[in-house]
């Protein structure tokens, strides 16, 4: 009877090398097997995937050697997995350990690796994001390992943080969570310690700019009704004002006219007499 662990080995092994005869169909197999997303439409829960994946950790790790430029979906697909918010303590060290391996044997893979990880800083942002302390350490668990691994990776870690960094229009809550988790790199990242503290400086600003603006804008709007509205009652004023002078020239006239009538009649009278 052929071990279950020694058969996945084998598959993965024979999936690599046909994929250089131009035979893609057990690499795409391959390949669905480490893809996972929290928000998949399909029935796939964390503790599913942990316990489907876990065998093809193993059978993975034996052929990471072969893990150069030409397998390229397979890597980024294993970078890109939702693997950190899995349950379970011992799939999160197997795959911790799986990453860490492709990185030390192709280095070359250490800016994918890095912006897969940066990117788990604003988890938590959300009310929806579940046990974010717990996600946070796995992400710096692993990053620590690559830059203990790979004393070289500093530029690409500034690169995924700069890169990963939220836009200034979304919540504050998820830039806070996010500068948290980026000024936390620098405990075991001191060396890129003056890019980072800068590259946090500068957003900051950009957001006091930006806020400043917005206030100073709406101000100006508030100036402008004050001033239209004070447009408004003037020329209402106004046409009170004429339409008051009218009335009042109207009835003039009308006392006139009455005045004249009452002459003529008191003339004809006197015409009469005589």
């Amino acid at each position: 009877m052929i071990n279950k662990q020694v058969f996945l080995q084998k598959f993965v092994e024979s999936a690599l090398l046909q994929v250089k005869e131009g035979n893609l169909d057990e690499y795409h197999k391959l390949v669905k097997v480490f893809a996972y997303t929290r928000h998949s439409t399909l029935d796939v829960t964390a503790t599913k995937y942990t316990t489907e994946v876990s065998p093809w950790i193993q059978a993975l790790s034996a052929n990471v050697s072969s893990l150069g430029i030409t397998y390229r979906d397979l890597v980024t697909t294993v970078f890109s997995s939702d693997w950190v918010t899995a349950p379970n303590p011992r799939f999160v060290r197997s795959y911790t350990t799986l990453v860490l391996q492709i990185v030390s044997a192709h280095p070359e893979w250490v800016p994918q690796a890095m912006s897969s990880l940066a990117r788990w800083f604003t988890y938590g942002g959300h009310h929806k994001d579940i046990e974010p302390e717990r996600v946070h350490s796995h992400v710096h668990v692993l990053i620590q390992e690559i830059h203990r691994a790979i004393p070289t990776c500093g530029p690409s870690l500034v690169a995924a943080l700069a890169e990963s960094w939220p836009f200034r229009a979304i919540r504050a809550n998820v830039q806070v969570v996010y500068v948290r988790n980026v000024l936390r790199c620098l405990e075991y990242a001191s060396g890129v310690r003056r890019e980072v503290l800068q590259m946090v400086l500068n957003h900051v600003l950009q957001i006091d700019v930006e806020v400043q603006v917005e206030l100073d804008d709406l101000e100006s709007d508030e100036e402008s009704e004050v001033e239209d509205t004070g447009v408004f009652e003037f020329e209402d004023e106004e046409q009170s004002d004429a339409k008051d002078g009218d009335q009042s020239d109207a009835k003039d006239d009308e006392s006139e006219e009455s005045g004249s009538d009452s002459d003529s009649d008191s003339d004809s009278e006197s015409d009469a007499d005589s």
